[in-house]
């Protein structure tokens, strides 16, 4: 079983995210739009050392296979697609999608707010810590902590819109 390892920000994050979506580009439609999301996203962050890319558009499978990704699961609002290394995650959503317009808008208020940003780095390592080889359990700790930000966050208008870059 794999343990749930929470590390220090890196940033070389940004540096894998930047050349992966270079890759990404090349077999996209100009239409897509790639965005780096989740903890890796923001400087400053604890995170899993996994880089979680947001893809917003149609690709099909096997153009993703040809890049080395492997499909994990079909959900509702995406399509999760990794690595076999897990180095990257790739969360795949339609067009205008609602649940990817509160990841980018959660994203941009951690990076807006270091004290928020801190206290749910804090928490990821404590909780690291309670399931270190739990992953499910300590998803779903985490996914309650992130509900109450996400409101917090939700309500923010810092932005006054989702801005679209990476």
């Amino acid at each position: 079983m794999k343990q749930v390892m929470i590390v220090p920000y890196d940033s070389i994050w940004q540096h894998l995210y930047i050349g992966e979506q270079l890759r990404l580009k090349q077999v996209v439609h100009s239409t897509c739009n790639i965005y780096h999301i989740g903890s890796t996203a923001i400087p400053g962050m604890d995170a899993r050392a996994t880089v979680d890319i947001a893809l917003e558009g149609h690709i099909d499978c096997e153009t993703l296979e040809s890049l080395g990704y492997e499909l994990i699961c079909k959900q509702e609002e995406h399509t999760l697609y990794a690595t076999h290394d897990h180095k990257f995650h790739l969360f795949v959503y339609e067009p205008d999608n609602e649940e990817l317009k509160r990841r980018l808008k959660l994203r941009d208020y951690f990076r807006a707010y270091a004290s928020e940003r801190e206290r749910y780095s804090q928490f990821k390592v404590d909780l690291a810590k309670v399931y270190p080889f739990d992953f499910s359990s300590y998803k779903k700790a985490r996914d309650i902590f992130l509900t109450v930000i996400e409101e917090k966050a939700m309500q923010w208008d810092g932005l006054h819109s989702i801005k679209k870059y990476s």
